[in-house]
């Protein structure tokens, strides 16, 4: 698949001029990805849809991918075919990418065939929280529709589905380790992973950076002391509130298949 056929490459562009603009933009995503990369395992990690790259400008060691090859990112990584790198990791992370998945449990019995034992998944996601799904649907402009997914979560069986068609729907998350969590503990089992921690995170903060495509609304400064109080709300009001979620799993042993 040709880049100009899966990106535009001037959007990546605009994205790469509003991070070098804001520095709120630049402090949340610092955060972001330090909470990311602390619940990884250590050793090499392979970043998944990375879009303008910008995890390496903080953790240079991590390998960042995207489905096509662009100048932003180290190479050309498909989540169905892991094996493809070559290598074992022991992190795999991803912002925003299981979402945009028709087939997220092939995505993860690739992931349990390139992860060593002990190695980890970690996973950021939009939160189908009360609150997340007033904003989202008010202010994004992807779907957030969970009750529309439902084990095995194959959308590519789907009735009228074409892969080649770009997909979304924020609820992923929310429906495969909230709404069906049993089946999906189960089936990651069988795969040898375990959930080892879901939290949420972030209300305002990033809102309120304007995100990579709006103006900026807060000074950096405040943004930072923002995040401070955002980190030390409880689980219990943020499960009402965040905007994201962040999901570990951890492989416990070989792909038994």
């Amino acid at each position: 698949m040709s880049e100009e056929a899966t990106y535009d490459l001037n959007l990546l562009r605009q994205s790469l001029a509003k991070w070098e603009k804001s520095p709120a933009v630049r402090a949340f995503y610092r955060d972001l990805f330090d909470c990311l990369v602390k619940h990884s395992s250590g050793g090499p990690a392979l970043d998944l849809g990375s879009g303008i790259g910008t995890i390496k400008n903080f953790y240079p060691d991590i390998v960042t991918s995207d489905i096509v090859k662009t100048p932003y990112v180290d190479s050309a990584v498909s989540c169905y075919e892991l094996e493809a790198t070559g290598r074992k990791w022991e992190t795999l992370l991803a912002t925003d990418v299981l979402h945009h998945l028709r087939r997220p449990f092939d995505f993860f019995r690739s992931a349990a065939r390139v992860l060593n034992p002990g190695g980890r998944i970690v996973l950021c996601e939009p939160a189908a929280t009360a609150f997340g799904l007033i904003f989202y649907r008010l202010f994004h402009h992807e779907p957030i529709r969970p009750a529309e997914l439902a084990p095995p979560f194959n959308l590519a069986n789907k009735i009228g589905a074409n892969e080649d068609e770009e997909f979304a729907n924020m609820g992923m998350a929310v429906s495969i380790f909230l709404n069906h969590r049993q089946w999906t503990e189960a089936a990651l089992a069988e795969m040898g992973f375990n959930l080892v921690s879901l939290e949420y995170r972030d209300f305002l903060s990033y809102p309120l950076t304007g995100g990579l495509s709006k103006p900026q609304l807060i000074p950096a400064e405040l943004l930072k002391i923002l995040m401070k109080l955002e980190q030390i709300t409880p689980q219990l009001v943020m499960k009402f509130f965040a905007l994201r979620m962040i999901i570990v799993l951890q492989k416990q042993s070989d792909d038994p298949a």
